[in-house]
């Protein structure tokens, strides 16, 4: 094992990580974050009836904690509901859209480096 691999955290202490203000057009809320390995890891909270207005082409994977949203391509709409899992490919343009009864939350992981 490299030194490098010996330093990455294995856990990520969520529960006591303070929320920031997450601001997407259509879309703001709050987040956890933590960077690991060049990646994101999010834990995500919109507000209900979130509508995001611009497209995304950075991939996703993710897991539905709470409430109900619809991810919409160009050429379909996936809804998606708590217990569900989600994998959205690199350069597929999608955005997302919270049902009008509860909040969102999500853990969503993605790559990009470190702010």
């Amino acid at each position: 094992m490299s030194n490098d691999a010996a330093t990455l955290p294995v856990g990520i202490d969520f529960p006591n990580a303070d929320w920031e203000k997450w601001h997407k057009p259509g879309a703001d809320g709050r987040v956890k974050l933590a960077f690991v390995g060049g990646q994101r890891l999010r834990l995500l909270e919109l507000p209900a009836g979130f509508d995001e207005h611009e497209w995304c082409v950075r991939g996703h994977t993710g897991y539905v904690l709470r409430g109900e949203f619809t991810v919409h391509f160009r050429d379909r709409s996936v809804p998606c509901r708590p217990g569900m899992g989600f994998v959205i490919p690199d350069d597929e343009e999608h955005r997302s859209q919270g049902s009008s009864d509860e909040p969102t939350v999500v853990f969503v992981v993605d790559r990009v480096g470190a702010p």
